[in-house]
């Protein structure tokens, strides 16, 4: 395949082999052979058109992938399907052809409209798809239009406070992919987390680390990780908070939790509910026994062993069973700080 490439033409041959490849792995199909690889196609097209690729660049490219599925390909299955003629063999490449063309050309012409943009509005687009919920072609796009490498790695960071603003300074850095709203933009991956609280200027949620096409999802988590932050903690990472994230991220899914496995509770007064929610919740965290349980919490050991009885028999000895002790963990981490609220508000 290398052979049919013009020389220096590596990105060309690497779409060539993919093509007959996918026509060879699919009996010939051009219908799913061209699905397999409309990816790559397209991206062929964005990034060449990047580059000032002309029709004429992409006739040679189309060219060498004709010659290889005729050279290459069709004797093979010709050899293995008995059904196929040569005829029929040469129409499905040749469809097969139009559709790959197809999909390169749809490529182009997105990257032509991302082009026809001003700067500025491109730089705006692509921040709107990525802290949006723009998709990966359309990122990638984007990113591409800018200059950007559309595999760079950032982690999105958001301002706790949902008024703040993120420092200027960082907004306009230029390794910096600013969002749409004043408190959240990107960062590089290799920032510390000093790095990113001095240069943020306010307290912070740090989401994970991802390329710039996935940053959509990761920009919802951090959003989430800056609802459920700690206040006053200047960096708060979405790794050490995944279960808060992964519950509050669905206020359903909350209730829902902690309706269904602390319904018993909810009918204890305020004082004794928040008391043995927190003596369940630390020993279920704390994993240790109900000695040193006591002397961690200041809590005599038969009032734990008392409060655990209780909370077994109540609901129903979920305590011995791992899905519902984790159910059970997670439900009395989101309920018992508002119980302990209710009570000291009383």
């Amino acid at each position: 395949m290398r052979d049919s490439v013009p020389n220096g033409a590596v990105v060309s041959a690497r779409l060539a082999g993919a093509c007959v490849d996918a026509f060879l792995a699919h009996d010939g199909d051009p219908r799913t052979a061209a699905q397999a690889v409309a990816a790559e196609c397209t991206h062929f097209g964005e990034l060449q058109t990047v580059h000032g690729l002309t029709d004429d660049d992409l006739t040679v490219a189309l060219r060498a992938i004709g010659r290889g599925l005729r050279r290459h390909v069709m004797p093979v299955l010709l050899h293995q399907l008995d059904q196929l003629d040569s005829e029929a063999l040469s129409r499905s490449v040749q469809e097969y052809l139009m559709r790959i063309l197809g999909h390169i050309r749809q490529g182009m012409q997105t990257m032509q409209r991302f082009h026809a943009l001003a700067p500025e509005r491109r730089r705006h687009a692509l921040s709107r798809a990525a802290f949006g919920a723009g998709d990966v072609r359309t990122l990638r796009g984007f990113a591409l239009a800018c200059g950007l490498d559309p595999a760079v790695r950032l982690t999105p960071v958001v301002a706790t406070d949902p008024d703040a603003a993120l420092d200027p300074a960082l907004r306009e850095h230029e390794d910096v992919l600013a969002g749409t709203a004043p408190g959240e933009s990107a960062v590089p991956a290799t920032w510390t987390n000093d790095q990113v609280r001095r240069r943020s200027g306010v307290d912070v949620a740090r989401g994970p680390v991802v390329p710039l096409v996935e940053l959509p999802e990761a920009a919802r988590l951090t959003r989430t990780t800056a609802a459920v932050a700690v206040p006053g903690a200047p960096v708060t990472q979405t790794r050490d908070v995944l279960t808060q994230v992964m519950v509050h991220g669905s206020p359903l899914l909350a209730d829902l939790l902690t309706g269904s496995r602390l319904g018993p509770f909810l009918e204890l007064p305020a004082v004794r509910r928040a008391a043995l929610g927190r003596t369940v919740l630390d020993w279920l965290g704390h994993g240790t026994p109900v000695n040193v349980l006591a002397r961690q919490t200041g809590t005599p050991a038969q009032t734990i062993h008392t409060r655990l009885a209780t909370a077994k028999r109540m609901l129903d000895d979920p305590l011995t069973d791992p899905d519902r002790r984790l159910e059970l963990l997670v439900a009395l981490r989101l309920a018992v700080p508002g119980w302990e609220a209710e009570v000291q508000s009383a």
